[in-house]
């Protein structure tokens, strides 16, 4: 059952931060556009869901939070990223 566009599953500025912070939390492992997805999807059934989380991690290779080559699409967090998530979250 879906929940409907309110869902913070459909929420970019969230899906993104849960996205980066599921790249952060597995580097130095990489993980592929789609299995990086499907690891922050509630249904992997639901198409808007996982397009939204797909487009989340173009939106952050865009804002250089991320990289992944066009043709293995194996993601993984960039030094600024990195950086950043010590700073913001230091263990």
């Amino acid at each position: 059952m879906s929940l409907g566009p309110a869902s913070p599953n459909y929420d970019p500025a969230l899906v993104e931060r849960v996205i980066l912070e599921e790249a952060i939390d597995v580097h130095p492992q990489r993980l592929t556009v789609r299995e990086l997805a499907l690891r922050i999807v509630s249904d992997p059934e639901d198409c808007t869901e996982l397009e939204t989380a797909t487009e989340a991690i173009r939106d952050l290779r865009r804002s250089g939070l991320v990289r992944y080559r066009n043709d293995d699409q194996v993601v993984e967090p960039t030094h600024a990223a990195l950086s950043a998530a010590a700073i913001f979250d230091p263990e």
